[in-house]
């Protein structure tokens, strides 16, 4: 890992008091972090799992937005969204449904980790993203993960708790690109996977048909 990527702590699965600051540089895991992520049986009903497919600019935020609300369920996870200056793209921020949020990439953001021109911030990432997706797992009706790409991909934990979340009892919705990296196409092919593919046109009508699938999956 290059030197210059601020060493994080994982918030430890749902012990948000945890001090032991497990380092990301550090190859060797935290008992306390894998013991929690090795709990997959949650409560709640089997959901089904949902994903939300799409081309860069077709909407998947203001989508899965909108399927939340049509819900009315309590949702938990994160969504990301543009940083505008001056009407440019800078970057792109996490924001979780509870409102904490974060920086998830920037142009400022220099050296490290990558994609195009952008600096991935691994710290917000898995401080901010993977600890919603984990209090999401433990308290909430649906996971929302906004979205499955290549600057989450950066994190080995947030594809652990991907996996964790795709085999657990709870619904899940996720948006992912029509074309990635290889887990993106796994997590699209996953046992019991329901894939929708969103277009600036078909908003209303993919709607009520992820609506339909998610309360008939027990939701």
């Amino acid at each position: 890992m290059p030197s210059d990527i601020k060493p994080s702590c994982v918030i430890c699965a749902w012990r948000g008091s945890c001090n032991k600051k497990f380092s990301i540089t550090d190859p060797s895991r935290c008992p306390e972090y894998t013991l929690d992520l090795s709990i997959k049986e949650l409560p709640g009903k089997q959901g089904v799992k949902l994903l939300i497919e799409g081309m860069p600019g077709s909407g998947k935020t203001t989508f899965i937005e909108r399927l939340i609300t049509r819900l009315d369920v309590r949702a938990g996870g994160f969504f990301t969204r543009e940083i505008k200056e001056k009407g440019e793209r800078r970057g792109f921020r996490i924001i979780t449904v509870d409102k904490r949020e974060g920086v998830l990439a920037h142009e400022d953001i220099k050296g490290g980790l990558r994609v195009g021109r952008y600096g991935v911030n691994l710290e917000d990432l898995e401080n901010i993203g993977v600890a919603s997706i984990l209090q999401a797992l433990k308290e909430d009706d649906l996971i929302v993960i906004d979205e499955i790409g290549a600057m989450e991909l950066f994190s080995n934990h947030f594809k652990e708790v991907v996996e964790i979340a795709l085999g657990s009892m709870k619904p899940l919705v996720a948006t992912v690109s029509t074309e990635g990296p290889q887990f993106v196409d796994d997590v699209k092919h996953a046992p019991g996977v329901r894939l929708l593919t969103l277009t600036k046109d078909n908003h209303d009508a993919l709607l009520d048909e992820a609506v339909s699938i998610l309360k008939g999956g027990g939701i």
